[in-house]
């Protein structure tokens, strides 16, 4: 009888400390044998929003690669971060200071990971460190406020429907308020064919009305064409979003720092939190920072 392979593989709620909340991930530990196509394979298979596969690296401490059940993607926070929780509560990656680094290989290039330990609740707090963002196409606000079941009143003008990159291009849509979040209907076919020649991914969809009085925006994150119709809790999203914030001028950027407290996922009953520091000022972005904390909610084992 043929030996099977074994690969362990944990479930991560991220960007969030409560089972079941936050954005969901799976995690495959020891990919570094896999074929293109059973990693494709696996990322149906689980058919989770995300799977993120973890092996090593010749330029890093680890390598990442990102697959939705349809397609591979460059670049995703949200596994970033549930990867690396898992990596710790495995002790696959050890925490020898109070704030440990790490290098991460992928598609988009090296990022620098800092792992914060939280001696008071066990739960590391990981960031993600992000180069300049780029700034990239402008949009009609019409064609994209009647594709989600807006009016053109809805949209936070002068404010433009911008793509907005830190390794994972975004269309950033302001809204003026939680009461246009909470109507949107999107027409996913309108949306399927204003994106067919269109330079980002997924669509952020932001105001800053929010639910808590310690978050300075509400989103939600659709992502039709890589599969996933609702996005729980973006951390590239986020990322994005926070820069554009800051170039618009819709955030106060007078300081050299401007932390940016984001809550995602109530409208999927999934609630989350992400943290973001962008460092630099309107004129000039120098990097951005994402971090948030994780949760395993489950373990097994592959067999392949």
């Amino acid at each position: 009888m043929r030996s099977r392979r074994e690969l362990t593989v944990v479930q991560v709620d991220a960007f969030t400390d409560t089972p079941f909340g936050g954005n969901p991930a799976v995690v495959v530990l020891d990919a570094d044998f896999l074929s293109d196509e059973t990693l494709h394979k696996i990322a149906r298979e689980t058919n989770a929003l995300e799977t993120v596969f973890v092996s090593g690296s010749d330029v890093a401490d680890f390598k990442f690669r990102f697959f939705t059940p349809k397609n591979e993607i460059d670049f995703s926070g949200h596994p970033t971060i549930a990867a690396f929780h898992a990596l710790v509560k495995m002790g696959r990656a050890e925490l020898i200071n109070d704030v440990t680094m790490f290098s991460l290989e992928t598609s988009s290039g090296l990022l620098q990971i800092e792992i914060v330990k939280n001696e008071t609740t066990g739960n590391p707090e990981i960031q993600i460190t992000h180069e300049k963002p780029q700034f990239l196409r402008t949009y009609d606000p019409k064609e994209y406020a009647e594709a989600l079941g807006l009016s053109l009143a809805d949209i936070l003008s002068p404010n433009p429907i911008q793509t907005v990159s830190v390794g994972t291009p975004h269309l950033m849509i302001p809204v003026a308020s939680m009461k246009a979040l909470e109507k949107m209907q999107p027409n996913w076919k309108r949306l399927d064919e204003l994106r067919k020649d269109a330079d980002y991914v997924s669509i952020q969809v932001f105001s800053r009305e929010t639910l808590e009085v310690t978050s300075d925006a509400h989103v939600r994150h659709f992502a039709p064409a890589l599969g996933v119709y609702e996005d729980p809790v973006s951390g590239s999203g986020a990322g994005a979003m926070a820069c554009y914030l800051v170039k618009q001028g819709i955030m106060d950027s007078t300081n050299q720092v401007t932390s940016i407290v984001i809550e995602q996922g109530h409208f999927v009953n999934r609630p989350g939190k992400v943290f973001v520091e962008v460092i630099g000022s309107q004129e000039e972005i120098k990097q951005v920072k994402v971090s948030g904390t994780a949760i395993c909610t489950m373990k097994g084992v592959l067999y392949l």
